[in-house]
């Protein structure tokens, strides 16, 4: 018996539906300093952790501390020079919730 193929082409809709299903899985890894509510090394699945948007709206160096887990061993030697653009946004990090109340 012969057998068939059949292609199949997939729809605009499900390749949008593909790409928004990929973007709400996205994780995230804090690398910032510990802070209350937030411990360093914590992974968020579907983004930023919705309790911190207020934090994240405010502070553009603590929403550079969610990397991708792809990126944290590049993260990790930046933190090594004090002069790296992670060791900058780190200290901004840890300045503005030292005055958070």
């Amino acid at each position: 018996m012969a057998s068939t193929i059949k292609e199949q082409q997939a729809s605009v809709e499900q390749v949008k539906q593909v790409i928004t299903d990929s973007i709400k899985h996205e994780i995230l890894m804090y690398v910032g300093p510990t802070v209350k509510g937030l411990q360093r090394f914590s992974s968020f699945v579907g983004g930023y952790p919705k309790h911190f948007k207020e934090h994240l709206e405010q502070s553009p160096a603590f929403k550079k501390m969610f990397i991708t887990p792809e990126k944290l061993t590049e993260f990790q030697n930046g933190l090594l020079d004090a002069n790296s653009v992670e060791s900058i946004f780190f200290k901004k990090t840890e300045e503005y919730f030292s005055e958070v109340k």
